[in-house]
């Protein structure tokens, strides 16, 4: 009885340490994908932190998504109970690197925070390495009992949960990427009144770049509608939507609507290299380059103003071209206010994943019920043929004849 409690003790520790790790691995994960160039940034930070200049934009983006598929895929690996032993062990060692990583990072501070968890949820150095110690100890327990695990679903429905969630967040970061994050979790998401904003707390102004006066009033206390360019960093910013800027230039001009092109870049060089390049012909303001990457995650990016509140966001994959700018923007779908609300966003987004998993766990258990059934109506039937054998067998021995 003894050694049953120990048992079921083990049993318990071993699974609420897999459930805590697959919890913190699916949010993790969830959150980098919804929020991929917020990865990328910080990766940028340990890039220049650890000396590794030079790495190509497009790799960090390759980096930041794949990190984002490797935490949420173990995470539900560990939930499901999939790959027991491959998962745990490669579980421990992710956990190590990340331990000694925090651990440094702890100590000689390069970066102010890990950025495990983005905007979500933003925790101090010594907080994150705290965290991965208890991580890592739930690894190490995880990989010496996995065999433990309670499974969720059996080995003949690994692959479709495996496939189907691996399809998942790859799709939706690259949708988070062409399209914006879904979870707007910085300070400039729709809806917000910069009227009303600390902007000295969020680090965000406007300066016109040739004058230097400060014109930061000018945008949020404008009664009416304002378009701002966000350009981080003119040097590196996609050239590829410029024609749709333009438009967009021309068509606040011509309506007679405030546009302001923000950016970063305050070498007068970088100014004349975009003109020259791009045929720009609206004036620079200069910002924070960190703050305007939060302000909108495209380089470059829209934002549409009324009364200082923002109404909507586009990335430069998404700008309004000449079929949707066709009226004055009063008459205009997109200067509505009508961004869902954000307990909702993550309703649809849960909608759309658990649903399928919820069916492919039913499949699962209902194609085990169906294989325990046959197994029993088998036995089932064995037994009644034994039954069978032994009264036919007594029928031929015939009656047994008392003793004189």
């Amino acid at each position: 009885m003894k050694e049953q409690t120990q048992q079921g003790i083990l049993k318990t520790l071993v699974n609420v340490s897999r459930f805590l790790l697959a919890c913190v691995f699916i949010f993790s994960g969830f959150v980098k994908a919804n929020d991929p160039f917020g990865t990328v940034f910080k990766l940028q930070d340990y890039v220049h932190a650890f000396g590794l200049m030079g790495l190509p934009f497009f790799t960090l983006v390759i980096a930041a998504v794949g990190l984002a598929f490797l935490e949420f895929s173990l995470g539900i690996h560990l939930l499901f109970g999939m790959s027991r032993g491959a998962i745990a062990r490669i579980t421990v060692l992710f956990m190590g690197i990340m331990t000694l990583l925090t651990a440094y990072i702890f100590a000689f501070n390069p970066v102010s925070d890990c950025g495990c968890f983005g905007d979500v949820l933003v925790l101090s150095n010594g907080q994150t390495f705290l965290k991965n110690i208890v991580l890592l100890a739930a690894a190490i327990i995880n990989q010496r009992y996995h065999h433990l695990y309670i499974k969720i679903v059996g080995n003949n429905t690994q692959w479709l949960v495996t496939t189907f969630c691996s399809i998942y967040i790859v799709a939706y970061s690259i949708f988070c990427i062409y399209a914006l994050p879904v979870l707007d979790m910085s300070p400039y998401k729709i809806g917000t009144d910069l009227k009303a904003h600390d902007l000295k707390t969020a680090n965000f102004y406007a300066t016109d770049a040739r004058t230097d006066d400060d014109i930061t009033d000018s945008i949020v206390f404008h009664r009416g509608y304002t378009f701002l360019l966000v350009i981080p960093n003119l040097r590196h910013a996609d050239e590829g939507c410029i024609d749709l800027v333009n438009e967009a230039y021309e068509y606040a001009a011509d309506n007679g609507y405030a546009f302001y092109c923000l950016t970063g870049s305050a070498d007068p060089e970088d100014w004349e290299y975009w003109s020259d390049h791009t045929g720009a012909e609206y004036k620079y303001s200069l910002s924070d380059e960190q703050e305007l990457k939060t302000v909108v995650r495209a380089s470059p990016g829209l934002l549409l103003l009324k009364d200082g509140v923002i109404i909507n966001k586009w990335s430069n994959y998404q700008l309004p071209d000449e079929y949707i700018l066709t009226d004055r923007l009063e008459n205009l779908e997109i200067s509505q206010l009508a961004e869902a609300e954000t307990h909702q966003k993550v309703l649809n987004i849960l909608t759309y994943f658990i649903l399928p998993l919820l069916a492919f766990v039913l499949i699962d258990r209902i194609g085990s019920g169906f294989v325990m059934y046959r197994h029993w109506k088998r036995k089932s039937k064995h037994l009644l043929k034994e039954n069978d054998e032994e009264e036919t067998c007594s029928d031929k021995r015939g009656p047994i004849l008392p003793v004189a």
